[in-house]
């Protein structure tokens, strides 16, 4: 896939791999608008880039419809919907730990947001028969993440839908990629975009995540994951599903061993 003149929306884009992919985006020389719920680092990300923006909440199907809206009335139309925008609630100790507000919340974020992109965005493409959806998920759909039952569940079942759109919508011209990056140096996990990432075991900068996701894009892969090690976890895991739960366990338990707690600002550095 050709990105340049390309009109693509990015959600979550004030920060993170959502600011790192909007300005890769830009050097590629498309045309893009920028999402965010957090308006003012919203607008000093669009101020740098030179893009439109609206400040949108991603669980609410209301402000999804007018960001379409409105991305469809700056841009012409759009060609690539980068659902980016994602939630994570510290401290998920156990499945029940969290009321059902959050369990809700998580499911609107990671979940929802892109039904709601692919019911107002999927028409104008199967008309053109053509379009593009990434959906950035989490390498925790495929594998899992410790300490964070509601942000694993729905990153799960985001994959799932990330799947289903592919399948039922390719014979109309759609693409799907969905980005499945493991540990990325980003406000979620406590790390501030402006500071360099140097010699940091397991991790990788937002920066370095948006170039490996964008190569997938433009290959048109499906599943898209910026480190080799994520693969191969995970074909562990279908070769010997119980064998995998149990070392999952005893990850758990030396995670806890080492930090006195499940962190998830810290887990990074044990995998």
């Amino acid at each position: 896939m050709n990105l340049a003149r390309k009109n693509i929306v990015v959600t979550g884009a004030a920060s993170g791999i959502g600011e790192a992919l909007a300005r890769h985006f830009v050097k590629l020389k498309a045309n893009v608008f920028l999402a965010d719920i957090d308006q003012p680092r919203l607008s000093l990300v669009a101020e740098t880039l030179s893009c439109s923006y609206y400040v949108c909440d991603v669980a609410n199907e209301e402000n999804i419809l007018t960001l379409v809206n409105q991305a469809n009335t700056e841009l012409g139309q759009i060609d690539l919907f980068c659902s980016n925008a994602g939630i994570l609630f510290k401290g998920e100790v156990a499945p029940l730990a969290l009321d059902d507000q959050y369990w809700m919340k998580s499911w609107c974020v990671n979940v929802m947001s892109h039904v709601y992109a692919a019911r107002y965005v999927l028409p104008q493409m199967i008309q053109r028969q053509s379009g593009y959806f990434l959906q950035v998920i989490s390498a925790a759909a495929l594998l899992s993440q410790i300490g964070a039952p509601a942000y694993s569940a729905t990153k799960s079942a985001a994959l799932s839908f990330a799947e289903s759109l592919a399948i039922s919508q390719g014979h109309n011209g759609i693409k799907v990629s969905a980005a499945c990056p493991q540990y990325v140096a980003t406000p979620m996990l406590g790390f501030e975009d402006a500071k360099p990432l140097r010699d940091v075991k397991n991790l990788i900068s937002a920066d370095e995540a948006a170039l490996r996701i964008i190569d997938g894009v433009l290959l048109e892969k499906f599943l898209i994951l910026t480190d080799s090690d994520s693969i191969k976890f995970f074909e562990r895991k279908c070769k010997d599903y119980d064998q995998w739960i149990i070392g999952m366990q005893r990850l758990k338990n030396k995670i806890v061993q080492e930090t006195g707690e499940i962190n998830l600002d810290k887990m990074y550095k044990l995998i």
